[in-house]
């Protein structure tokens, strides 16, 4: 009977039943577990918050078709919602793109015209638009101011130029007076010895 303690028993039907019901238990914590990962990812961004074309031509820094496909979006918006957010867009397109104070002022008339549409209600735009349009028109004021600075500095140095040179011709005036004296005096004392004479 030594034979008997080297065999492995035959599994019982509890044993196969158990060994299913695992199987299936790990089947189950694994579905759900992974359905529970599911249900944690976030949303998908709701349509609004989708990138248009206008937006992605305004990312690549093709502001031109930025500005026309916004305008296109705001002229045949059906929604107020849609139409306001075509508005926020051509702001920050006419911000980045201005390059006269005039031009800079149209872009922040339609940025407060819509915040005012927009009213209390969460910013739902894409706040980068923005960030990008003021961070590009800073840039662009610097430049313009330094330029300014430069002219300023130009003006100024030629005003000081100018100004020694008007005293070097005041002194030269002074001195051509005093030797113009100088010769209507000995003038006159030549035509007081040629009377006398």
């Amino acid at each position: 009977m030594p034979w008997i303690h080297k065999m492995r028993p035959l599994p019982t039907r509890f044993a196969r039943l158990s060994r299913c019901a695992q199987a299936v238990l790990i089947l189950y914590l694994l579905l759900g577990s992974s359905c529970a990962l599911l249900s944690q990812a976030p949303p998908p961004a709701p349509a609004h918050q989708l990138a248009s074309d206008a937006e992605l031509f305004f990312l690549k820094g093709e502001y031109q078709d930025a500005l026309s496909e916004f305008q296109r979006e705001y002229e045949t918006a059906l929604a107020a919602e849609d139409r306001n957010q075509a508005l926020y867009g051509l702001a920050c397109t006419q911000i980045i793109t201005a390059r006269t104070d005039r031009e800079l002022a149209e872009g922040i008339v339609n940025l407060q015209k819509w915040d005012e549409e927009k009213g209390t209600g969460p910013f739902q735009e894409n706040r980068r638009l923005l960030v990008l349009a003021m961070k590009q028109q800073g840039e662009v004021l610097v430049k313009r101011n330094r330029e300014q600075q430069r002219q300023g500095n130009r003006k100024d140095r030629l005003i000081a130029n100018q100004k020694e040179q008007i005293a070097q011709l005041t002194v030269t005036i002074e001195m051509l007076q005093k030797q113009l004296e100088e010769l209507e005096a000995i003038d006159e004392n030549f035509q007081v010895k040629r009377k006398t004479l």
